[in-house]
């Protein structure tokens, strides 16, 4: 089949450094990264893997909108070494100079990393939280490379921390590659191995997928996902259903 001849070997070298990177966080001998790359092309797929492959410790994903007092008290939480806070794609700590401030602490390459809460704060109090303290275990944050609508000002906050750490970029943003990614998480990477397909229904879903990409409105993992609940819904008509809520009105 002709999937089972393209070729894989970029992609399958770039995963094998975002895992030989997380191992060595897992071990305390490396305590910060980045994993950038457009939205979709499994970031935070690939890095929970590692992490439960890997960990001993503490790890902890936090997606979505974070504050300030937030992201010190996890940091606080996951202080000791070896233990993994997982920050993705949370833009309201990067758009404030606190949020930016406080990752540097924590993302800085000096031998004895300390963390502070400047200002006094009866939450603080209530949450049993130093004002100061040590700061030895590891960050690694996911970022959606390439989107439109990143602010200049997220974006020169995002290369100060690039300074303090090793980057890895996972993919490119064009359709031709995302599609490439989307190709390699379910053939080699088992992105739909819980739904316990057949290869016939795999590759069916991988042929729409290849044969409708100018027309599915957001290409992405998410897209395979979604498809695969369609299958499980109505296994001989669920290419109508993908059409009707994946396909733009013009396919």
């Amino acid at each position: 089949m002709r999937y089972e001849e393209q070729d894989f070997s970029t992609l399958e070298t770039r995963y094998a450094s975002v895992e030989k990177f997380i191992e060595k966080i897992c071990t305390g001998d490396i305590r910060s990264m980045i994993v950038s790359g457009p939205p979709g092309v499994g970031k935070t797929y690939s890095i929970e893997q590692f992490l439960r492959k890997y960990s001993t410790e503490k790890y902890k994903v936090v997606t979505g909108h974070m504050s300030m007092l937030s992201l010190y008290a996890n940091l606080y939480s996951l202080r000791n070494s070896k233990n993994v806070l997982v920050l993705d794609d949370i833009d309201s700590v990067f758009e404030k100079i606190e949020g930016l401030n406080i990752l540097k602490a924590a993302m800085d390459t000096k031998a004895q990393r300390q963390i502070n809460w400047e200002s006094s704060s009866p939450i603080l109090v209530a949450m049993n939280l130093p004002t100061s303290f040590s700061f030895n275990g590891a960050v690694i944050l996911i970022t959606n490379e390439g989107r439109g609508n990143m602010k200049k000002k997220l974006a020169q906050h995002l290369a100060a921390l690039c300074d303090r750490t090793f980057q890895i970029k996972v993919a490119d943003t064009s359709r031709e590659s995302l599609l490439h990614q989307i190709n390699f998480m379910i053939l080699k990477k088992g992105l739909l191995s819980s739904f316990n397909f057949d290869e016939d229904q795999i590759f069916e879903i991988l042929d729409y997928i290849n044969d409708n990409a100018e027309s599915i409105t957001h290409l992405s993992l998410r897209t395979a996902v979604k498809l695969a609940k369609l299958v499980e819904i109505d296994s001989a008509g669920w290419q109508q259903w993908a059409g009707d809520g994946l396909l733009t009105e013009n396919a």
